[in-house]
Formats: C-alpha cells, sequence, structure tokens
C-alpha cells in the first residue's frame, strides 16, 4: 500500500497530490513540502492509503515537515510580496489592454516561483507580459488559467440556497457535474435553475444522484405495463424519494391516474407501445 496525502494551496485553494513514506500527519496539519521542482506550503486535506494501480497519475514525490512558527513569519513576508506583484500586474494588464483578468498570485515557499492565475475569453500572445515581469521580478512565472468553477470558488458567494456556495465553503474542489446528473434525478432539464453562480450545473447535483440511481433501479419506466392491486396499469409518473408509482388503469383509461408504492406493483412488461 502507498500513502498519499493531498495537500490545498495556500491561496488559490488548488488540490495537488503527493507521495510520502514517512511522517504522521492529520487533517487540516499545514505542511512545508519539497519537490524536485519546488519548495511548498499547503494544508492537509487528505491522507489516503491506495494501492500500487491506484496511484493518482499526477501525484508527486516529494519530502515533508510540518510548518512551525518561522514558516508562518515567511508566510507573512510572502503575502505581502503577493500583494504588490498583484497590482504591478493589474496596472500593467490595464496600461496594455491585455484582455485578460488576474485571480490571484501565487508565491512558492522559497520565493523561487510566481504562479499567476487568470480567466480569460479570447486568445492572448503572453510573451509581452512573461517579459515585463521577469524584468521587474526575477523569478521563475507561471500562467494559469483557470475555468468559471474556480472562479466561482476564489471568490465564494451565496447560492439559491441563501447559503455560502459548496465549493467556497467546505468542497476541496469543485465537482464536474453533466447533463445525465440532472436527467437522472427527473428533474427539467434547460434554462437557469440548476446552476451556480458561475453558470455551470450545481455541484450539489452530485450529492444524492448515486441515492437516486439506486432507487432508480427498483422503479418502473414510464409506460411500462404493471400489474397492481386494481389491475394491470401503464406507468405514467415516478416519484423515486416516495417510491411512488402513478399509474393508468388499462381497464378504465378514462379515469385519473392512481398512486401505488413501488412494493405494491408488480411488473409485466417492459414498455407499453400502444394499437398501430
Amino acid at each position: 500500500m502507498i500513502k498519499i496525502i493531498s495537500l490545498k494551496s495556500r491561496s488559490m485553494g488548488q488540490i495537488s497530490k503527493f507521495i510520502f513514506k514517512s511522517g504522521e500527519y492529520e487533517l487540516d496539519n499545514y505542511v512545508i513540502f519539497e519537490t524536485s521542482r519546488e519548495k511548498g506550503f499547503g494544508k492537509v486535506v487528505s491522507v489516503d492509503l491506495v494501492r500500487n494501480h491506484e496511484v493518482p497519475v499526477d501525484a508527486q514525490k516529494a519530502v515533508f515537515r510540518k510548518s512551525n512558527e518561522e514558516d508562518w513569519k515567511i508566510i507573512k513576508e510572502i503575502e505581502e510580496l503577493e500583494k504588490e506583484s498583484f497590482e504591478l500586474i493589474k496596472e500593467e494588464i490595464k496600461k496594455k489592454h491585455i484582455g485578460i483578468k488576474v485571480i490571484c498570485v501565487e508565491y512558492s515557499f522559497d520565493k523561487q516561483k510566481l504562479y499567476i492565475f487568470f480567466s480569460s475569453e479570447e486568445k492572448i500572445d503572453f510573451k509581452y507580459l512573461l517579459n515585463f515581469l521577469f524584468k521587474k521580478l526575477r523569478i521563475w512565472i507561471e500562467l494559469k488559467q483557470i475555468g468559471l468553477r474556480e472562479s466561482a470558488q476564489f471568490f465564494g458567494g451565496v447560492g439559491i440556497c441563501g447559503r455560502n456556495i459548496c465549493c467556497n465553503s467546505f468542497l476541496n474542489s469543485p465537482r464536474k457535474i453533466n447533463i445525465n446528473s440532472v436527467e437522472n434525478q427527473n428533474l427539467y432539464v434547460g434554462g437557469t435553475k440548476f446552476c451556480g453562480i458561475c453558470g455551470r450545473l450545481m455541484c450539489c447535483l452530485d450529492y444524492e444522484e448515486k441515492m437516486y440511481l439506486k432507487s432508480i433501479e427498483k422503479m418502473p419506466k414510464i409506460k411500462d405495463i404493471v400489474e397492481t392491486p386494481a389491475g394491470l396499469g401503464i406507468v405514467v409518473g415516478v416519484n423515486v424519494i416516495s417510491e411512488n408509482v402513478r399509474v393508468s388503469l388499462v381497464n378504465d383509461p378514462t379515469a385519473h391516474a392512481i398512486t401505488f408504492k413501488v412494493s405494491e406493483l408488480k411488473q409485466v412488461k417492459k414498455e407499453y407501445v400502444g394499437k398501430n
């Protein structure tokens, strides 16, 4: 078994995974890590034991130690540097009309690298900006473009539930939600009702999907023919949460549909096609 430690970056909150061999680290510990590429600072968000074939492809090898008071003094100095660099970058972008929006900047713990997180809706030539910043800061610079979900995670905001959005309050990283999550929960597909402030489908659609999928397995589908206590009928509606099924009786098709518990039904035929 191999230990994988996941660290959350200080400013942008991005998650990085590392392989480590020694030491005991708990959730919310702040640690200093060193790889072949950089020396960094992060917060422990998970520690997992995985098999060899389950090691994430992006996991890096690193050496760790817990942070101390001296490290926090260095972090304070870095935060001041970040404020100055952020203003410098923002002013130059405004002056040269470069079509990007800088979200935040983050120095590595050894101050040898500067990461610039930005969003942009157009293709940009960064040659001028990189040359300008290197001459001013004399440091290795990496530009990292982020999407709308990551921007929302950084800035935060209030969702339609009236609470702070999940990705900014407790999720380690935004969920990847597709339209199937809406369809699986019998929700209306269309409009912006299920979109968050980022304009993408809300992360919370993922929370109950597994429960819905498990319940759907024992529920009949629309147009299935089922045997009910009142006779044969055609399924016209299902409620996964309450496990209720609305059925239109075959021997009385003009009557209102009757609601039954799924446990009261027996499936006879997969789908009613109707007469030609």
